[in-house]
């Protein structure tokens, strides 16, 4: 059985690419992440993915949806309003995980449907990955 806690491996996700997103400043970005409704996508996201694990046949799959979760636990973790906002180091850390993150969502965006075949699963985690996805540029 998996833990829903995140594992030791390194990352081997790349860096999104935004184009055209308008500059924020710091405290705009820190605004967003204290924003309930952001911390409410990852935690819709992180289960819809936990719900795309299980029905997950290929242990190829299961690893990388796991990856993705471990990432998703790290940005839930650390988007503790008291942290960042004690700790700037903590909150440009945040933003380069959010970066690394993005096209590891983008790529199970794509693949979803071939990892399992629950349409309700698909449809879960293709609108959670776009509402996160969404908030990207006002994060980063």
């Amino acid at each position: 059985m998996p833990s829903n806690k995140p594992s030791d491996k390194k990352s081997t996700l790349k860096p999104a690419t935004l184009d055209a997103t308008p500059a924020l400043s710091d405290a705009e970005v820190l605004q967003t992440f204290k924003d309930p409704n952001t911390i409410q996508a990852y935690r819709d996201l992180y289960d819809a993915l936990g719900r795309a694990y299980w029905e997950a046949s290929d242990i190829k799959d299961k690893d990388t949806i796991q990856g993705i979760r471990d990432h998703i636990y790290e940005i839930l973790t650390d988007l503790n309003i008291e942290k960042l906002q004690a700790n700037t180091e903590l909150f440009f850390a945040l933003k380069s995980k959010i970066e690394d993150n993005n096209d590891a969502l983008g790529d199970i965006k794509k693949k979803i449907a071939k990892i399992t075949k629950n349409l309700s699963t698909v449809a879960s985690v293709i609108s959670a990955i776009s509402k996160v996805l969404s908030l990207a540029p006002s994060l980063l």
